[in-house]
């Protein structure tokens, strides 16, 4: 039996689509399990990745093997600054309804990860209310005066095409896709206790900029940056 791993050329590279969101799921719950959002469960999960489907704002691409199995995703925005707030704008109805739903088969969890993140409640609330109004639409063209630095949110890879290349591909294809649409940087955030993502990204030439000043479950986030200017 051949057990040669496949390498990144033999897998096919496409735009996220509704047909790759439960897969899309289930590889994040994969791999990342015990994760802020992981927690909140699969159906809040498919509201955030659906965002990906909708949003003009949006970077998603997906790694499909011969069986039609998804092997990597990877999913960002063109413009971080605005990220949340238009997920929160765009799904915030389905949001809620995802919440609710784990609120009741898992209340203590759930109660205990509204708590832990009361930023981002207030952040949701704070948007919703201002949908619409003057002030929003304000600040929404004052983030399109210079160009956007585009956001990696997350990436994933099954276990079994690690070290292939797969990774790295989608990452490249996340870049350029930013540098098209007239990025002129990249940002992405990671635990700094995980070292295997830190040497991933520092071995593609991500260059460290800044690191939290709040500890989350034992670990600080540190920012990468790529400057697209420098890309070749």
């Amino acid at each position: 039996m051949d057990a040669r791993m496949p390498s990144w050329n033999e897998y096919r590279y496409e735009k996220i689509s509704r047909d790759h969101l439960q897969q899309v799921v289930a590889l994040h719950e994969q791999c990342f399990p015990g994760y802020y959002l992981t927690q909140l469960g699969p159906s809040f999960l498919g509201v955030m990745y659906a965002w990906y489907l909708e949003s003009p704002e949006a970077i998603a691409h997906v790694a499909v093997g011969e069986d039609g199995r998804l092997v990597g995703f990877v999913a960002g925005t063109v413009n971080g600054a605005t990220y949340r707030k238009s997920l929160f704008r765009k799904a915030w109805r389905p949001m809620l309804l995802a919440l609710g739903g784990r609120l009741v088969s898992k209340p203590a969890l759930t109660l205990r990860l509204v708590a832990e993140r009361k930023d981002l409640v207030w952040q949701a609330v704070s948007t919703i209310l201002r949908r619409g109004s003057g002030e929003e639409r304000e600040a929404m063209a004052g983030s399109d005066r210079e160009p956007p630095t585009a956001s990696l949110v997350s990436i994933g890879v099954r276990p079994s095409a690690r070290r292939s290349g797969v990774g790295a591909s989608l990452s490249e294809l996340f870049v350029a896709e930013a540098r098209e649409r007239g990025c002129e940087r990249v940002t992405l955030s990671v635990r700094a206790d995980n070292v295997p993502a830190r040497r991933f990204y520092e071995g593609m030439n991500w260059e460290e900029v800044t690191r939290s000043s709040k500890s989350y479950h034992g670990s600080v986030s540190i920012t990468y940056q790529k400057e697209l200017s420098d890309e070749q």
